[in-house]
């Protein structure tokens, strides 16, 4: 993060956005056009009242950068703005965009191309039996990895399901990267960067958890897939949420069928209702991906595959080969505590 030189003070700068600086697209996008080592002249190309309040407000912004840097550093979290190459394509084409993320891992939406799993807290045992059996299936079978929100029950299941698969999974926080919601999942953490995935955070280190964080971070889930995989969605749910932000942005929303009578996972009716697919086992998802999956995405991790067949991997997304079952037992592995459940297994609240 760091040029030759001395600092890149656009970077400096950009790290200021999540603590509050507000820079809209165009702003970022004539301060990527300068120099990066002239600090002045970095400053000069901010023209916009509230971004100039900010920074006479805070006259120590540069110190400050340095020192989030530092910290960053010392705990293995890589920041990525809008403009690198490792900025996420996919994320490009969306009405709102991340202009500057943090992460911990490895950058394995470059290498690996996912598919967007969310759900409820709290899911039936039948969809916990899906996710185990056709989930780890189609993963495995597509080698594809999974974008979730590490919320308890579905969220954690997928991330699970992935590493299970030996396939990458990213974790996108609704709080700082250094201080992940939701608390007490440090095992899981540890897995999902151990086994070449990343935790994600669009907030600055240690934020804290805000209600309106969860509507923004569904949005980033949702785009960084062209697939968004709705397991179980009660109404006025979060699931829900991101199911209608995905169709906000021309993703192709799945989910699975439940009885109109059922207690729970009635938003599911509604989703295949607005236009959902309706998936029925792995085939379907596997028939939903090979028609909608972007060619041109196809091309770029292939042509990614095949570099690192001449030049190495760039990035460590190895993993154990996937083993399945033709069946599933009558117990679960919990995907937090790793020790096995009875089949009405319920995840607890958040």
């Amino acid at each position: 993060m760091h040029i030759e030189s001395g600092m890149d003070y656009r970077l400096a700068l950009l790290l200021h956005i999540p603590l509050g600086l507000q820079l809209d697209l165009e702003e970022v996008l004539a301060l990527l056009k300068i120099n990066p080592e002239n600090k002045w002249d970095v400053l000069a190309s901010i023209r916009s009242r509230e971004a100039r309040t900010y920074l006479s407000r805070n006259s120590d912004w540069f110190e400050v950068s340095t020192r989030i840097l530092q910290l960053s550093a010392n705990q293995g979290v890589t920041w990525c703005h809008l403009g690198q190459l490792d900025y996420p394509v996919e994320w490009l084409a969306l009405s709102s965009k991340p202009l500057i993320f943090s992460y911990k891992g490895e950058a394995c939406w470059k290498t690996s191309p996912m598919i967007a799993v969310v759900g409820s807290r709290t899911p039936a045992t039948q969809t916990l039996l899906w996710l185990q059996r056709d989930l780890s299936a189609f993963l495995t079978k597509r080698k594809a990895g999974v974008v979730s929100g590490g919320a308890r029950g579905v969220d954690q299941w997928a991330h699970r399901v992935a590493l299970d698969c030996g396939l990458p999974t990213i974790c996108i926080l609704p709080s700082g990267i250094l201080n992940p919601y939701p608390f007490g999942c440090e095992r899981l953490w540890d897995r999902i960067v151990e086994g070449g995935g990343c935790l994600l955070s669009t907030y600055s280190l240690k934020e804290t958890l805000h209600k309106r964080f969860f509507h923004i971070r569904n949005r980033w889930i949702a785009g960084l897939s062209e697939v968004c995989f709705v397991a179980e969605a009660n109404r006025r749910s979060g699931s829900l949420l991101t199911a209608r932000l995905a169709f906000e942005e021309s993703k192709n929303v799945c989910t699975l069928p439940v009885f109109p009578t059922s207690t729970q996972g009635l938003g599911n009716l509604d989703i295949i209702e607005q236009g959902g697919v309706m998936l029925r086992d792995h085939r379907d998802l596997i028939t939903l991906w090979d028609r909608k999956l972007s060619p041109a995405l196809l091309q770029r991790f292939n042509a990614k595959k095949e570099e690192d067949s001449i030049h190495g991997p760039q990035t460590d997304v190895s993993g154990h080969p996937a083993i399945l079952s033709d069946t599933v037992g009558a117990h679960i592995t919990d995907p937090v505590t790793n020790q096995k459940t009875e089949t009405n297994y319920e995840s607890s609240a958040p």
